[in-house]
């Protein structure tokens, strides 16, 4: 009966842990050169991209890194580390889960990242660094690095599933970081009312304030 058990354990787990890319956009598949790929070590849980819980970032892919695919943008990933450590020669386990941290991307069509940490060596080293989490996020193509931002945030993804985390419900797409509209520019009306404030103000400037307007309308 107990190998039994140990198979259908071990089929259901080989089920979960599917293979390939995570679609994190709405809509049809698109071509991966005209993605974002975000590669996620299996020691990483995602927490939430952008403020949004997002399951769908956690799927069980064994000990392989996760794929993420999105629209090109901008993106926060918060993400912490967790994993279980052996004790006793294995007859007992701890589990080590960290902080969150934040990892920031600009990626570009056809741009592979990768969320990178220094990964504890025993033990010891995952308590030491439990509020102190923090690791980069990498352009495979390029070598840019960017540094992640150490929080305080810490939860699971049950949690987030509870409703405990962002206000935000979780979805399984996310939109990219809009981009802050650029300032416009006043321009003052072409018409004689105009011509003459202006001459009027440099009547009012003196030679030093002349020389400096000189200088700007060359620029």
């Amino acid at each position: 009966m107990r190998p039994l058990f140990t198979l259908a354990a071990a089929g259901l787990l080989s089920a979960c842990a599917q293979s390939g890319p995570v679609q994190l956009y709405s809509g049809s598949s698109q071509p991966v050169t005209q993605l974002v790929t975000l590669d996620v070590p299996p020691a990483l849980e995602i927490l939430h991209i952008n403020g949004q819980p997002v399951p769908a970032a956690n799927r069980m892919t064994g000990n392989q890194p996760r794929q993420l695919q999105l629209q090109p943008g901008k993106y926060r990933v918060s993400a912490y580390y967790k994993n279980i450590f052996d004790i006793d020669g294995g007859l007992s386990h701890e589990v080590v889960r960290s902080n969150s941290a934040v990892f920031s991307i600009n990626g570009k069509a056809g741009d592979v990242w990768t969320l990178g940490f220094a990964a504890p060596q025993t033990l010891e080293d995952a308590r030491n660094q439990r509020l102190s989490f923090t690791g980069w996020a990498e352009n495979s193509g390029t070598g840019e690095r960017v540094a992640g931002e150490v929080t305080t945030e810490q939860t699971s993804v049950l949690n987030l599933l509870a409703g405990d985390g962002p206000a935000q419900s979780p979805r399984n797409t996310v939109e990219p970081l809009a981009t802050p509209a650029l300032p416009t520019t006043a321009t003052l009306p072409n018409d004689n009312a105009t011509l003459t404030t202006l001459q009027h103000l440099w009547l009012m400037l003196d030679e030093q304030g002349r020389t400096s307007f000189l200088r700007w309308a060359a620029d």
